[in-house]
C-alpha cells in the first residue's frame, strides 16, 4: 500500500509506504506535552494544570538539590551535571525571555501601524493592570 506525502506543491510527486508516514508527537500541542508513564492520569492533569507543570516542579526539585549539594562537602559528578543541566535551562529561559520580548514589540508596532489608538489603549491598560502587581 503506498500513501502520498501532501508537500505541496511537490505532493502529487512524492508517495512512500505507508509504514514510512507517522505523526511525530500525536498528542502534542501548543498548550501541553502529555506525559504518563505511571499514575492516574487524570490526577497528573489535575497536577499540571492546577499546582505546578512538570518543569516548574523538575526545576524546584533541581534548585532544592543544588541547594543541598552546596552543603555538602562531596561535589561529585551527578551534582555537577546537575549544575550544568541548570545553566543549560536558564540560558534558554533567557533566550525565550528575549525572543517573547521581541514578539511583543513587534506585535506592538504592526498594531500601532495599523491602528494607533488601540496600540495605546493596549498599552495603557496592560500599565496600569500591572503597576497593582
Amino acid at each position: 500500500m503506498v500513501e502520498q506525502i501532501n508537500m505541496w506543491p511537490f505532493g502529487p510527486l512524492f508517495t512512500a509506504p505507508a509504514s514510512l508516514v507517522q505523526p511525530i508527537l500525536p498528542d502534542w500541542s501548543l498548550q501541553r506535552v502529555e506525559v504518563n508513564y505511571a499514575g492516574d492520569i487524570a490526577i497528573e492533569k489535575e497536577v499540571v494544570a492546577k499546582v505546578a507543570s512538570y518543569g516548574r516542579q523538575i526545576g524546584i526539585l533541581t534548585d532544592a538539590v543544588l541547594a543541598l549539594s552546596d552543603k555538602v562537602q562531596e561535589d561529585g559528578k551527578p551534582f555537577g551535571q546537575l549544575r550544568e543541566i541548570a545553566k543549560e535551562v536558564a540560558k534558554i529561559k533567557d533566550e525565550r525571555r528575549g525572543d517573547l520580548a521581541s514578539s511583543a514589540r513587534r506585535a506592538m508596532q504592526s498594531l500601532a501601524n495599523v491602528d494607533r489608538r488601540a496600540a495605546e489603549r493596549i498599552a495603557r491598560n496592560f500599565t496600569q493592570s500591572s503597576s497593582g502587581t
